[in-house]
């Protein structure tokens, strides 16, 4: 055997020199922190669609299950003997008895700075029950109030029998949909003789006729419930013509809002 090719064939079996190993391991750690930031942003980023996805439903529910209930207010059955209810019940309870007053304008319940919304008729039938906003059901012949609040950071609502004059399933309200911080109410009233519409919208302590009122305003204020990473700008939020709020625990948020004409005051 030739002496220099068994020299030749042994020096290409040689292994990696030290400083070709350097630069292979710098050159992989390059590319994998540029895998690592590709991984962070895309985590990143989903977390923000995802928050902002639950964000826009929470704000979309809670207006609905509120909107449900305003138009039905002062609904009745065409055969429903008694009188025709208010619509809606004003936040110091005036025109109702004094054990409805007692009962829900003493106790509020709700968060404070935050508004209540109040609507009273017969729940209709739906696949032959009556149900009232918590999804119980009542008698054929009762008039209800479905009152819905803000508490311990959700869309709640309690539902107040008017024929029994006590809560259908007990004063503490049931969790609709988390992740509300604030509900506000403007009522429509007309101040140019037209009782069939709305031209004004005022605060509940600037009506001073509910059977005057045609239309009511709502405005939720919905959060992300997670908080995000990038933390979102701070800002103020203003819901109609509540005073300004603000909040530093870094979750997305958005004001919703819906006007509903309500129908059965004609």
């Amino acid at each position: 055997m030739n002496i220099s090719n068994l020299t030749i064939t042994r020096r290409t079996q040689l292994g990696l020199s030290l400083i070709e190993l350097m630069v292979a391991m710098a050159l992989g750690l390059l590319l994998m922190t540029g895998v690592i930031q590709v991984f962070l942003s895309s985590r990143q980023t989903y977390a923000a669609n995802e928050a902002m996805g639950r964000l826009q439903e929470n704000g979309r529910f809670a207006l609905e299950f509120v909107a449900r209930s305003a138009r039905l207010a002062g609904y009745t059955d065409p055969v429903f003997e008694g009188d025709k209810p208010l619509t809606l019940l004003p936040e110091d309870c005036s025109g109702f008895s004094p054990e409805v007053k007692e009962d829900i304008c003493d106790d509020p319940k709700h968060t404070p700075g935050t508004s209540t919304a109040a609507f009273v008729y017969q729940p209709p039938l739906t696949d032959g029950l009556r149900r009232d906003c918590q999804g119980t059901t009542v008698a054929d012949d009762t008039l209800i109030i479905s009152q819905y609040l803000i508490s311990a950071g959700a869309l709640s609502c309690r539902s107040y029998n008017l024929k029994t004059l006590a809560w259908i399933s007990g004063p503490d309200a049931q969790e609709l949909i988390s992740g509300v911080d604030s509900l506000q109410a403007l009522y429509g009233i007309n101040t140019s003789g037209d009782s069939r519409s709305a031209n004004q919208y005022v605060s509940a302590d600037r009506v001073t006729n509910w059977n005057n009122v045609r239309a009511v305003r709502i405005a939720v204020l919905a959060n992300s419930i997670e908080p995000l990473t990038p933390a979102p700008a701070q800002r103020n939020f203003v819901l109609l013509d509540a005073a300004p709020i603000s909040f530093a625990d870094n979750r997305a948020r958005q004001i919703f809002s819906t006007t509903i004409q309500l129908k059965n005051t004609f």
